[in-house]
């Protein structure tokens, strides 16, 4: 047999023969079996299919349709990869990988455990379970062993990789509300807020992992999820205490309190880079540049920073907000780069800033901080930020919704931001904290314009009527011969006998004594028929 020959038939035997070529043309049954039982029966490919087209322009036809196929396939649940036959082989051979590794694990008079190999046949193991598919239980126990075993022998990559992919067998990564029936069965966690817990409690195992191998960026972003996972279907309208300190610790994972502006919104926790007897306002040099040191520098890393923004203000937690929003800008101006994602930053700021009820703060702020930028002087969002709070400044109420009209000079800038920061404008108010209108409400704004222009259409209508039916001027001597509707009376008291009044006062008793009159001596009534507080019975 010559060289070509062999190498052909080493290929069958590992692959299962290509077809195609012009080796070996006859397939026996055993390569077919191999190639079944590898690849779950997968037809070999045509000579036509192997071979690209050139002319045309319809060589990227299927690279068009392939980047389609894989984004239509993300919102779809993914079927098993291996069936019949394939499958049993495969979930076979996990049991092999599972056998191996307990028996590293294993100890002995004369043997110790093997964490090392361990690791190895429980990650093969759970490979297997994945590849053959609905055996998520079984995958994420043997990922959770693999990360045990790798975070014993420091190898913290894998380690961060198998919890984190153990957390998303509880809770997926991109799932909602809708997909509470679709969840991975894990019957050891009966409950969702079980659930909740073991799928946060992994990711921050693998942002301990990460932290290890000094990757800041996604130890922080773990830590961020780790907190969204405990607020995962949760009903109520109100943020846990627990799963408020987790966001707030992950956002000092990014950026530091000691460079976060609005480090003095915090709710939760203290800082882990200030000591013991200083403050936010006084840091020492020392924590200043270790502060620096571990600010979060990364590209896209501000993302996370801006979903919790996001998902804050949907629960009008406006402090720790505005704390995620600082963090977001301190982290993008740390490079001294000016970008439109740093003007975006700085008006979600002074949104959340007006809808605390704060405009002093918004426009301290805008004017020490924000405008300090040179590009930002000439963004979009500069002009809205001023507009706004000016608004609220001023109590102006048409100003303020020609500055979030829709249809107004800041349509460009309402557009360019989160939907939750353009709902956010819309609820914010003249006086007080922003909230949602409720049905039949009017807004502040609404209100006084509509008072206004009522006050308007009154006052001119009135002016109109007086226009047409004006008085004539009198003369003094006219306007003195007018009767006023009291001469009745004033006749009756003209009649009054004067005698007749005398008397009656006269028999009026006052008891009034000399004592009463200041020695004066006027002569009302005796000294002893004051009234004394003795001759009252107080009992």
């Amino acid at each position: 047999m010559s060289y070509k020959n062999n190498a052909n038939a080493n290929r069958d035997a590992l692959f299962g023969g290509a077809a195609g070529d012009g080796g070996s043309k006859k397939k026996s049954g055993s390569n077919k079996s191999n190639r079944d039982a590898l690849f779950g029966g997968a037809k070999p490919a045509t000579k036509a299919s192997s071979t690209p087209k050139v002319s045309g322009g319809s060589a990227t036809a299927p690279l068009t349709r392939t980047v389609l196929d894989r984004k239509n396939r993300k919102n779809k649940p993914q079927k098993p990869s291996l069936m019949g036959e394939a499958r049993v082989a495969k979930l076979k051979q996990a049991e092999e990988f599972r056998d191996k590794a307990n028996a590293c694990m294993k100890t002995g008079l004369f043997s110790k455990a093997d964490p090392v190999a361990a690791s190895t046949y429980y990650k093969r193991a759970a490979d297997a379970y994945q590849q053959a598919g609905k055996e998520d239980r079984l995958e994420r126990l043997y990922r959770q062993e693999s990360a045990k075993c790798n975070m014993q022998i420091g190898a913290w990559a894998s380690a961060a990789g198998d919890y984190t992919r153990a957390a998303e067998l509880l809770i997926p990564k991109d799932a909602t509300e809708d997909d509470m029936d679709d969840l991975p069965e894990a019957p050891e966690f009966p409950t969702l807020e079980k659930r909740r817990f073991a799928s946060s409690v992994f990711h921050k195992e693998a942002a301990k992992a990460y932290t290890e191998m000094n990757e800041k960026a996604k130890a922080a972003q773990s830590k961020v999820k780790a907190a969204m996972a405990l607020n995962f279907g949760v009903e109520a309208r109100l943020l846990s205490k627990e799963s408020l300190q987790e966001m707030e610790e992950a956002i000092e994972a990014h950026v530091p309190d000691v460079m976060n502006p609005y480090a003095r919104y915090r709710q939760t926790g203290t800082s882990a880079f200030l000591g013991p007897d200083e403050t936010i306002a006084n840091p020492s040099p020392e924590s200043i540049e270790l502060a620096k040191e571990h600010i979060v520098t990364k590209a896209y890393s501000h993302e996370p920073l801006f979903e919790l923004v996001y998902f804050l203000c949907k629960y009008r937690e406006y402090a720790s907000a505005l704390y995620a929003a600082g963090a977001a800008s301190a982290l993008l101006a740390h490079e001294n780069l000016s970008t439109l994602t740093l003007s975006r930053s700085f008006i979600m700021e002074t949104i959340v800033t007006l809808a605390m009820g704060d405009p002093v703060q918004a426009e301290q702020q805008f004017l020490q901080r924000h405008v300090q930028q040179t590009a930002y002087l000439s963004a979009r969002e500069c002009k809205l930020a001023e507009d706004l709070f000016r608004a609220v400044k001023l109590r102006d109420a048409e100003a303020l919704e020609e500055a979030r009209s829709p249809a107004g000079s800041n349509r460009a800038a309402l557009a360019n931001l989160h939907s939750v920061m353009r709902q956010l404008v819309m609820e914010l108010r003249l006086s007080g904290v922003a909230r949602a209108h409720k049905e039949g409400e009017t807004t502040n704004s609404t209100t006084t314009v509509s008072v206004k222009s009522k006050k308007k259409s009154s006052s001119s209508s009135d002016g109109k009527k007086k226009e047409k039916a004006e008085p004539p001027e009198r003369s003094l001597q006219e306007l003195a011969g007018m009767k006023t509707g009291y001469e009745a009376e004033v006749q009756q008291g003209a009649n009054l006998d004067g005698d007749a009044l005398a008397d009656e006062l006269d028999a009026l008793n006052f008891d009034l004594g000399d004592d009463d009159d200041n020695g004066k001596g006027l002569g009302f009534g005796d000294d002893d028929d004051s009234l004394d507080d003795d001759d009252f019975d107080l009992r």
